[in-house]
C-alpha cells in the first residue's frame, strides 16, 4: 500500500485558509507525517482546512480518530474542516460511524473553495 504523503497549501486570497491533499493509506505508520498538520491545527486561531481526499486510497480507526480529534480541537476555536472528494468506500465508513454530520463535505475540491 500506498504511504501517506500530506501536502499543505495556503489558499490564494485566503491566507486563514489551508488545502491539505492527502495521497496514499492513512494508518498507524503515518504519525511523522500529519506532524506538519498537527502544528498547523494546534497554531490555526481562525480559517477553514480543505481536507482533499481525491488521492485517499486507505484509512483506519487511527486516521478516523485523527480527524475527529482534528475536527474537534478547530471546532472549540471556531475553526472548521471541509471534505472534498470523498472517496465511495470512505464515505461509507464516515456514515457507518455517524461522523459525515460533523463536516461539510463537497464532490471536488473547486466546490469547496467556492464555499469559503
Amino acid at each position: 500500500m500506498q504511504p501517506l504523503t500530506i501536502t499543505i497549501q495556503v489558499v490564494e486570497g485566503k491566507e486563514k485558509s489551508h488545502l491539505v491533499r492527502f495521497s496514499g493509506a492513512f494508518d498507524g505508520h503515518t504519525k511523522e507525517v500529519a506532524t506538519s498538520l498537527e502544528r498547523l491545527i494546534n497554531e490555526m486561531t481562525e480559517g477553514t482546512l480543505i481536507f482533499d481526499f481525491s488521492e485517499l486510497v486507505y484509512l483506519n480507526s487511527y486516521a478516523i480518530g485523527h480527524i475527529v480529534s482534528w475536527h474537534n480541537v478547530l471546532k472549540q476555536k471556531k475553526c472548521e474542516i471541509i471534505i472534498a472528494s470523498l472517496n465511495k468506500n470512505v464515505e461509507d465508513i464516515f456514515n457507518v460511524l455517524g461522523i459525515i454530520s460533523l463536516f461539510r463535505v463537497f464532490a471536488d475540491v473547486d466546490s469547496a473553495l467556492q464555499a469559503l
